[in-house]
């Protein structure tokens, strides 16, 4: 779940929007945990020559699909979203990150991962279905 849906899910929850003046519904919300955020992701082999129409799904959240060639990288705000891919993991917790090949009949998923809570800026490659990608992120510990 998306830092902004979990806000609003605890604003509406207990009105508690109040208690949190001058403070980001992520960091009120969200202490004490890790913030993911997904910077690139680079095409280093496709599924299917010319193109591949890639999206990830980041924990319950799924990204707009783009057309990939082989090679070529794409920011996060590429990727289908007004802002960057980010997503919340708690204490001791972590998020599924998937790169998936949006096709006609049925979704493939190329590559999944897990991230820890913990603080780090890391490249990760996944490979399937005949297809290799490279997922860059960072993880923020929360206050």
């Amino acid at each position: 779940m998306n830092l902004r849906r979990v806000a609003a899910v605890l604003s509406l929850a207990g009105g508690i929007t109040a208690g949190f003046a001058g403070t980001s519904h992520a960091q009120a919300a969200m202490a004490g945990g890790c913030e993911l955020r997904i910077t690139e992701v680079r095409a280093l082999d496709l599924q299917e020559t010319p193109t591949d129409e890639i999206y990830l799904r980041v924990g319950d959240e799924r990204t707009g699909t783009r057309t990939f060639t082989e090679g070529q990288t794409r920011e996060a705000t590429e990727l289908g979203n007004a802002d960057e891919i980010t997503e919340f993991i708690a204490p001791g917790g972590f998020v599924v990150v998937s790169v998936v090949e949006d096709d006609a009949l049925a979704d493939t998923v190329i590559g999944s991962f897990r991230v820890p809570c913990r603080a780090a800026s890391v490249q990760r490659d996944v490979s399937g279905a005949g297809a290799f990608y490279r997922v860059s992120y960072v993880v923020t510990q929360l206050p």
